[in-house]
């Protein structure tokens, strides 16, 4: 894994999943908010958003995070590790009212700079139009994708298992490359005997 694409409905967990991931990984985030709008919520157009998503994928490794789905084109055919986290509308819908009472003052680090959390009603009506339009559209892209490898996470647990699962298999990197070395010295070592 070392092009992942992330997406879901707005509350999903799409940026907390890339930061965790992106510290287990070692791989750089990129938040779609933050490369879509201007100060004060004002949009980029499509064209534009198309063109940073091809100067994006041209990187060696990445995480991208975010839906957008009329220019997520460039980022799904350049993954090649696709994570759909499908978390059940109460939830979404749960999170986003949650995050906005906990960072309506600050802004937060994944949308852009000059823009706060806003919680609105078109916003609410995103998260619970999300499984009957944006879900689908999503489900026939993925068709498009079927040789890569495609996560989907349909809930918090599952969501843990696959972070501590991750979590696991780095640490096992890190220590068999540690241990490699030192081994190597060893067999040297006797070999000189």
């Amino acid at each position: 894994m070392e092009k992942i694409a992330i997406i879901g409905s707005s509350g999903a967990g799409k940026s907390m999943l890339a930061k965790e991931l992106g510290s287990i990984l070692k791989i750089k985030v990129f938040h779609m908010d933050r490369f879509c709008w201007l100060r004060g919520w004002k949009g980029k157009t499509e064209d534009t958003r198309i063109d940073i998503l091809h100067k994006l994928v041209r990187d060696k490794q990445w995480i991208i995070e975010g839906t957008y789905l009329n220019s997520s084109t460039p980022r799904l055919e350049a993954a090649d590790t696709i994570i759909f986290l499908d978390t059940p509308l109460p939830l979404c819908l749960w999170r986003i009212i949650k995050r906005h009472c906990k960072c309506s003052e600050p802004s937060r680090r994944d949308i852009p700079e000059g823009c706060t959390d806003k919680l609105t009603l078109s916003r609410m009506l995103k998260v619970l139009a999300f499984p009957f339009q944006d879900r689908k559209v999503l489900m026939r892209q993925l068709r498009d994708y079927e040789s890569k490898r495609i996560i989907w996470l349909r809930s918090g647990k599952e969501v843990k298992g696959f972070l501590a699962q991750l979590r696991q298999d780095a640490n096992d990197k890190r220590n068999s490359s540690s241990k490699a070395p030192v081994e190597k010295r060893k067999a040297l070592a006797v070999i000189g005997r």
